[in-house]
């Protein structure tokens, strides 16, 4: 156990290149330490090897899943396909996925809490006018939202929108940091995490780089 949390303290050494000395790390507790994290996949990641369960050697296994390890465009790609489920497109409000997913109002601290007006409303309004179904402010539809606007993006009456967002791989993850890992944590024990990158075996250090990409 004290291993792993030593581990845990090593993964935010890294992440933060050193800024912080690791005899620092070791001296405070896991929840200050987690704290420190500068995202939501490290944070998680982190807490995880915290508390890595009875079966150390299996919570390992399932950690190289984590999308801790994914890059910008896994991460993106992945919240796209879980918006074009069947369930997500026609939402159905009855469905395992979007009962999970909808299971409680987000909390105000969630970034993606009223994910609505916090898209730029030209976008917003232009996007609402190639879909049946208004936008609502569940996660569902924000995901449905993501798959829609990967369709459009490239059309040609799209290209005000493309320049209002740039690139939707990053405008979506640093307007809602925390929804990939949200949508994770949900999924991850069911069908739909087919959605979610292969797991590998081994990890060489480009793959281990993610959420260093987010600060690149």
């Amino acid at each position: 156990m004290a291993s792993v949390q030593a581990l845990g303290r090593l993964v935010l050494y890294v992440v933060m290149k050193g800024e912080i000395p690791f005899e620092t790390l070791t001296a405070e507790n896991n929840i200050k330490v987690a704290e420190k994290s500068q995202d939501e996949e490290t944070k998680d990641l982190i807490c995880c090897l915290f508390s890595p369960g009875e079966n150390v050697m299996n919570c390992l296994k399932d950690l190289l899943g984590h999308p801790f390890f994914w890059t910008w465009e896994n991460r993106y790609r992945a919240l796209r396909d879980l918006g074009n489920e069947s369930d997500i497109k026609t939402r159905n409000n009855e469905s395992k996925i979007l009962k999970r997913l909808n299971s409680r109002t987000p909390e105000p601290s969630r970034s993606f809490y009223q994910w609505k007006s916090k898209i730029d409303q030209n976008v917003m309004k232009h996007m609402n006018n190639k879909t049946k179904f208004p936008y609502e402010n569940t996660v569902g539809d924000l995901l449905r939202f993501i798959r829609n606007m990967g369709e459009h993006i490239n059309d040609n009456n799209s290209r005000r929108v493309k320049k209002t967002i740039g690139d939707p791989s990053r405008y979506f993850q640093e307007t809602f940091p925390d929804l990939v890992i949200y949508v994770y944590k949900k999924l991850k024990d069911t069908k739909y995490r087919k959605h979610f990158p292969q797991t590998q075996s081994s990890l060489s250090v480009p793959e281990a780089a993610g959420p260093m990409d987010l600060r690149s």
